[in-house]
């Protein structure tokens, strides 16, 4: 699984076998262009196991992305959402 970020501060959350495939499943899938790619990260399985299946191949906004980063950093127990 590959967090990738884009122009805008937009974060697309993919699940791909490399970088690669998934930035070219983002853009196939309309969630950003190929241009606006910023950079990506592959994420630790064990984390990836935390990301709700809702926000898995969406464009986050860059709210729901710090959630999602805050959620995988200190866990279900520890964090609390706010709407």
């Amino acid at each position: 699984m590959w967090c990738l970020s884009f122009l805008g501060g937009g974060v697309a959350i993919m699940e791909a076998t490399s970088l690669a495939q998934a930035r070219l499943l983002a853009v196939v899938n309309g969630l950003g262009r190929a241009s606006q790619f910023v950079e990506g990260y592959s994420i630790n399985p064990d984390l990836a196991a935390l990301i709700p299946d809702d926000s898995i191949g969406q464009m986050l906004t860059p709210v729901k992305a710090r959630q999602l980063l805050k959620l995988m950093k200190y866990g279900q127990q520890k964090y609390v959402a706010h709407p």
